[in-house]
């Protein structure tokens, strides 16, 4: 159940002054520091597994925190954050999504069986569905091993699974069996897996 409205924006005005917060700090360590935020910063990316690609050295992502675009993008995700409303063992919204072919479905129909990084894909924010489309077709050339949806415009999914920037979920039956803390720090697929195999066993 989403909260009501003023206490929705008071959450919000007060998670603006702790992103403001955070980045100004950070942005002044980076500057006075550089090396020492930079160890910090790769000691966490090693907890997480992302310094394991060699195409995702420190320089393509590091330099980037802490800039304007980083705030926006962080307030997004904690803003976002506000209006999560899934709770792990209890009804998994059902929310709508679109297929790659245009064709509308929901989220339960799979359950039968900003700011980015230098060497990122450039994707602009989606103005329209078709836009939302062709980004996810990118996903396609690397042949993922699941159905690939989006979400609608109203971003609906995104909102009530508090999915940004990346979280990782299992879904049963309507139920949530399992609820991941979101990424890119606290993203464990090792637990999905541990979920998955408790589940076939």
């Amino acid at each position: 159940m989403r909260m009501p409205q003023p206490r929705l924006w008071l959450k919000r005005l007060w998670v603006l002054l702790q992103v403001a917060l955070h980045v100004a700090v950070g942005k002044v360590l980076l500057t006075l520091f550089p090396g020492r935020v930079k160890q910090q910063l790769l000691a966490r990316s090693q907890k997480t597994g992302m310094t394991m690609n060699p195409h995702f050295s420190y320089d393509n992502w590091g330099p980037t925190f802490f800039s304007i675009q980083y705030f926006w993008f962080i307030l997004k995700v904690y803003w976002q954050r506000l209006e999560d409303s899934t709770e792990q063992g209890s009804l998994a919204p059902n929310c709508p999504v679109v297929c790659l072919s245009g064709q509308r479905c929901n989220i339960w129909d799979f359950m039968q069986d900003g700011w980015a990084f230098k060497n990122n894909v450039n994707i602009r924010n989606h103005r329209n569905l078709q836009d939302r489309l062709q980004a996810a077709r990118l996903l396609l050339h690397r042949n993922p091993q699941c159905p690939v949806v989006v979400d609608t415009m109203k971003n609906q999914s995104s909102q009530l699974y508090a999915a940004l920037p990346k979280r990782l979920y299992v879904l049963q039956e309507g139920r949530i069996l399992y609820k991941g803390e979101p990424g890119p720090w606290n993203y464990h697929p090792e637990e999905v897996r541990a979920v998955l195999e408790k589940l076939h066993n």
